[in-house]
């Protein structure tokens, strides 16, 4: 298989590909935020995930996150073998952690936490799984190199979607798919509520300065892309579910592509 980054041109620091330089206010202040909400997790925890213990304080919303997961994994099962999948915004890597358990892919995760990019070494280390410290804007990622990229809850951190669309559709092979799962995109009439929501929340928990790093994206900016919603939350059938107390995923998932 062919290696869309030439890894071994950079350096490492514990397991971790250094590619971009590190922004360490950045990643102190986002560490604190998890820490308040209770998201950084122990190594055996993390390793569990998305089938949270019962210890877990978030434990219910795994549950949710869970069927998200297993819906992405039953779709992989029938892609072709050998994929090269990039997982934008990984965090601590659990979800291509999980996927590496069972496929053949390679899998660059890539994040602009170290902290949790080091932690996702630790517990997933498998000769499949690559972690990258990296802005996904520099021209260190070539054009047309992955099969997939997948943004997992994770797109409300970029301030501009179209940019990032534009710029993933250029990373990805002419066949090659982007997927948006479980992440927030709002009716542009709901935008401005969410983003009273979130203000609320983030001062509730001492943080008011997260409102400026958390944004808020409607539909119509998917609209001039060749989008496709494979799981929609508010379709006749999930309705049904949430009439019946069957919960699942408030997010979409969406796929682009070329």
């Amino acid at each position: 298989m062919s290696q869309p980054l030439r890894l071994e041109q950079f350096k490492k620091e514990n397991g971790v590909y250094i590619l971009s330089e590190r922004n360490n206010d950045f990643e102190e202040f986002y560490i604190k935020v998890r820490e308040k909400e209770k998201r950084i997790y122990s190594d055996a925890e993390l390793g569990n995930l998305p089938f949270a213990t019962e210890s877990n304080p978030h434990k219910s919303e795994w549950k949710i996150r869970a069927k998200s997961f297993l819906r992405f994994d039953n779709y992989l099962r029938k892609k072709k073998q050998s994929l090269d999948i990039l997982d934008l915004g990984c965090g601590n890597g659990w979800f291509s952690g999980q996927l590496s358990k069972t496929f053949n892919h390679k899998f660059y995760c890539v994040d602009i936490n170290q902290i949790e990019l080091e932690q996702a070494r630790r517990v997933f280390n498998s000769d499949n799984l690559n972690f990258l410290y990296a802005d996904i804007f520099t021209e260190t990622f070539q054009e047309n190199t992955y099969d997939l990229i997948i943004v997992n809850a994770a797109i409300q951190y970029f301030p501009n979607l179209k940019r990032l669309i534009k710029r993933l559709l250029s990373l990805i092979k002419i066949d090659g798919e982007i997927h948006f799962v479980d992440s927030p995109i709002y009716p542009t009439n709901e935008v401005e509520s969410a983003k009273k929501r979130t203000i609320d929340y983030y001062n509730s928990i001492g943080f008011p300065e997260m409102t400026n790093k958390y944004f808020h994206h409607s539909w119509n900016e998917l609209s001039e892309f060749n989008s496709e919603i494979i799981f929609n939350p508010i379709s006749i059938a999930n309705k049904f579910k949430q009439l019946i107390f069957i919960k699942d995923s408030p997010f979409p998932w969406v796929k682009i592509s070329l």
